[in-house]
């Protein structure tokens, strides 16, 4: 026998003496309206989930159903600015909805995960740097074409 099928065997059998659970339980509820239903109050911020297509649902659903703590990334919703802070929070959030997509977490708890504590220590001053200050204003228009004409979906927490 090949070793090749000795391994995908030991690996059929413990994959099937797994335990598994097929029904998925809503561990905490989360209020939408607090993080703006999942849409940016910032235009570039928009911008940038309309060109990139994150996957705003599956991270609602790792706060809803592992108890992600997502309490941290509500100001980048509501809140109108666009600095070096909100880019590394937006960069968290893409790589934790990736994830989430792809089923990685499946039903670990992750309320002991924390995120948004990325120290920039002595210059921490250069996370405030508005970066919306670098766009030319007069982009304002295409962006915003570009913002409708992408269809964003709304988050639905069953």
């Amino acid at each position: 026998m090949k070793a090749s099928t000795i391994f995908a065997s030991v690996l059929a059998a413990v994959a099937t003496a797994a335990p598994t659970s097929t029904v998925t339980e809503k561990r905490s509820s989360l209020d939408l309206g607090a993080f703006n239903n999942f849409s940016f109050a910032n235009q570039d911020l928009q911008y940038l989930l309309a060109i990139n297509g994150f996957d705003l649902q599956a991270f609602a659903q790792l706060a809803a159903f592992n108890n992600l703590n997502i309490g941290g990334f509500q100001e980048l919703f509501v809140g109108n600015s666009f600095s070096l802070n909100d880019i590394l929070q937006l960069q968290q959030l893409a790589l934790l909805a990736q994830l989430g997509g792809l089923g990685i977490f499946g039903n670990f708890d992750l309320s002991a995960l924390q995120v948004n504590v990325f120290d920039l220590g002595l210059i921490n001053g250069i996370g405030g740097f508005n970066i919306a200050d670098l766009i030319d204003q007069s982009l304002s228009p295409q962006i915003q074409a570009v913002i409708q004409q992408t269809q964003i979906n709304t988050v639905v927490l069953n």
